[in-house]
C-alpha cells in the first residue's frame, strides 16, 4: 500500500531541538523553468532524502529564476547561515545557464576558463559529434557546418568558465571505484549540481562520500509510529510531551495523512541519545496506547517473520483467531510438503479471501524456498468484472511475484482448462469459507472435486474462517486489497451483480451519503447482500 496522492502535511513539534553534531545545508533550485511551473523540481526531494539519512540537518530549500543578482543574493545568504548549500541547475551551455556567474558575483569573484574542464569536455567531444553526424544523416534537415562547429565551440567555452577561486570535485562510482567523467564545481561551502535529474543524482551518488566522509557522520536514531487518530485527538498531550523535551535532542514530527486505508497520522521521534529516544517513545506509546497502528507498505517483502511478529501481537487479545491462523498455516504447509510449486497453483480473482490466502502462501513458499520463488495462479473471469478489480490483480502479480493465467468460466469449464494448460497441477488453493454459498458443501479443507470435475485436489485453507477473520488479517499484516472494498463493497462479483452494501450506508451532518470500508460491517451475515446472483 504505497501513499500515492496522500496528502502529507508537516508540524514539528519539537523547533527548538538541538542536535549539534549534525551539519545544517540549504538546497538552491535555480531556473526559470521551476518557477513558471514547466518543469517539476524532483531534485530537492532527492537530496533532502538523501542529506537526511547521512545525518544532515537540511534547514532550508530556495527557489530563485535565472537571474544573476538573485541567485547571487540568495548563494551569500545561504552560505553564510548554513554549513553546507547545494544549488541545482543553471550549470548548462545556454545563455540562461548563469550559476557559475551567481556563485562568483555572491563571493565577490570572477570567471575564468578551467583547462580541466574543457580538457574532460575534449574527451567525449568525438562520441558526440559521430552521434550528431549520424542523427544528421538521417535527417533530411540541412546544416551549416561552420555556423555549428561555431556554435559547439561558444558551447564548450561557456560550460568551462567558472569562478577564479572555485575547485573540481571528481566523484567516484560508489561500487566500481571509477572516476566521474565531468566534475562538480565547489566555491566555499557551495556545491553546484547539474539540474537534469538522472545527472544531479549520479553527481550525489559519487561524490557523497567526498562531501560527508562516514567518519564525520553523526549517530542518530529515530523511531516512527503510525495511529488511526486525528491530530486533533492527541495534539494537547503531544505539545506537553514536546515542551518536556524542549532545548534536548530531541526532535518530533507530526504528519496528518489523507486517504491511507490503515493510518490518519504518522508520528516520527529523532533523538541523537538513545536513552532519550527510549524515554520518549515510551511516552509516546502510553498516549496513542490501542491507537498505534503497525503498519507496512511492503507486506509482502520478508512476510514469514512479519506473519511470526503479529501472531504475537495478536495472540494477547485474541488467542482464538490466531489458533485458525495457524492452522491454515498447517494446512499450507502439510501441501508444499507433498507437492512441488509446479504441482500447485492459487486460484486468485482479486477477492479478500484469496487475498489474504495469497500472503499466507507466499509467507510459507519464502520460508521454504527462500524469496522471489514464483508462485502459479489462475483467474476464472467473471462477466463485466469491475475494472479496478483487473488492476488489482496486476498489481498484485507483480507484488507477489505470481504468474496469474486467465481462463473464462464457470468455475468446472476454468479448471479443465487449467488442467489442459498446466497438466501436472494437483493441489489448487483456493480461498473459500464455510459461509459460501458453495464452501458450505465442504467437509473438509482439503477434498478432491467430484467425479465429473477436473480431477483436483481443493485447498481451502481459510474453510473456517470467518467475514472478521478475513479482516482483521489483512488489516493485521497491511496486506494490500482492493479499493472497492473501501468503497463500500463487502462482496465482489461482476458490476452487474454487484452493487455497495446498504448496511455500510451513513448519512453526514450535511444530508451526504456515504459508504463506510468494508472492514466497517458489523454483522457479518449481511456480507454477501450486496450481490444479487447470490
Amino acid at each position: 500500500m504505497h501513499l500515492r496522492g496522500a496528502a502529507r502535511l508537516a508540524r514539528s513539534y519539537n523547533h527548538n531541538s538541538i542536535m549539534p553534531n549534525r551539519k545544517t545545508a540549504a538546497i538552491l533550485v535555480i531556473g526559470d523553468e521551476i518557477l513558471k511551473g514547466t518543469t517539476v523540481d524532483t531534485n530537492s526531494n532527492f537530496l533532502c532524502k538523501r542529506l537526511h539519512a547521512l545525518g544532515v540537518n537540511v534547514r532550508k530549500i530556495a527557489v530563485v529564476g535565472d537571474e544573476v543578482e538573485e541567485i547571487a543574493k540568495e548563494v551569500s545568504e545561504l552560505s553564510r547561515r548554513n554549513d553546507v548549500v547545494i544549488s541545482t541547475g543553471g550549470v548548462g551551455p545556454t545563455h540562461d545557464d548563469k550559476t557559475y556567474i551567481g556563485l562568483a558575483r555572491a563571493f565577490h569573484d570572477e570567471l575564468t576558463l578551467s583547462a580541466e574542464i574543457r580538457e574532460s569536455i575534449n574527451r567525449f567531444l568525438p562520441t558526440y559529434e559521430a552521434k550528431r553526424d549520424k542523427e544528421r544523416k538521417n535527417s533530411n534537415a540541412k546544416f551549416e557546418e561552420t555556423d555549428s562547429e561555431s556554435t559547439l565551440s561558444v558551447a564548450v567555452e561557456k560550460l568551462s568558465m567558472i569562478p577564479r577561486s572555485a575547485e573540481l570535485l571528481w566523484g567516484r562510482h560508489p561500487t566500481k571505484g571509477d572516476v566521474s567523467n565531468f566534475p562538480v564545481v565547489r566555491i566555499r561551502n557551495v556545491v553546484a549540481f547539474p539540474g537534469v535529474p538522472k545527472f544531479c543524482e549520479r553527481a550525489f551518488d559519487m561524490l557523497q562520500d567526498q562531501l560527508f566522509p562516514p567518519q564525520e557522520r553523526p549517530r542518530f536514531y529515530a523511531e516512527t509510529f503510525f495511529t488511526d487518530l486525528d491530530e486533533f485527538e492527541f495534539s494537547k498531550k503531544l505539545t506537553a510531551l514536546a515542551a518536556k523535551f524542549e532545548g534536548s535532542s530531541v526532535q518530533i514530527g507530526s504528519y496528518p495523512v489523507v486517504k491511507n486505508m490503515y493510518f490518519k497520522a504518522k508520528l516520527i521521534v529523532e533523538c541523537e541519545d538513545t536513552e532519550k529516544l527510549g524515554e520518549v517513545t515510551a511516552e509516546i506509546k502510553e498516549m496513542l496506547k490501542d491507537h498505534i497502528i503497525y503498519y507496512d507498505d511492503c507486506a509482502w517483502i520478508d512476510s514469514p517473520n512479519k506473519l511470526k511478529a503479529f501472531k504475537e501481537r495478536e495472540k494477547v487479545s485474541d488467542a482464538e483467531f490466531v489458533s485458525r491462523l495457524e492452522e491454515a498455516e498447517k494446512i499450507t504447509e502439510k501441501i508444499l510438503e507433498e507437492y512441488s510449486l509446479d504441482q500447485i497453483a492459487l486460484s486468485f480473482n482479486g477477492g479478500k479471501d484469496c487475498t489474504v490466502l495469497l500472503h499466507l502462501l507466499r509467507a510459507k513458499v519464502d520460508e521454504k524456498y527462500g524469496p522471489n520463488v514464483p508462485i502459479q495462479g489462475f483467474h476464472i473471469m467473471v462477466e463485466d468484472q469491475f475494472p479496478e478489480a483487473t488492476q488489482f490483480i496486476i498489481d498484485s502479480a507483480l507484488r507477489y511475484n505470481i504468474t496469474v493465467l486467465e481462463f473464462p468460466g464457470p468455475l468446472q469449464t476454468g479448471l479443465q482448462l487449467l488442467k489442459n494448460q498446466r497438466p501436472r497441477v494437483v493441489a489448487v488453493f483456493m480461498g473459500s469459507r464455510a459461509s459460501d454459498p458453495k464452501g458450505k458443501y465442504m467437509k473438509s479443507p482439503v477434498e478432491w472435486t467430484d467425479k465429473n470435475w477436473p480431477q483436483l485436489l481443493r485447498v481451502c485453507p481459510i474453510l473456517q474462517w470467518s467475514y472478521n477473520d478475513v479482516w482483521q488479517a489483512l488489516r493485521g499484516l497491511c496486506v494490500p486489497y482492493c479499493v472497492l472494498y473501501d468503497q463500500g463493497y463487502t462482496s465482489l462479483g461482476g458490476r452487474d451483480n454487484t452493487r455497495k452494501n446498504e448496511k455500510l450506508r451513513v448519512t453526514a451532518t450535511d444530508g451526504r451519503d456515504f459508504f463506510l470500508p468494508a472492514y466497517k460491517l458489523a454483522d457479518e451475515a449481511f456480507e454477501r447482500t450486496n450481490r444479487s446472483s447470490i
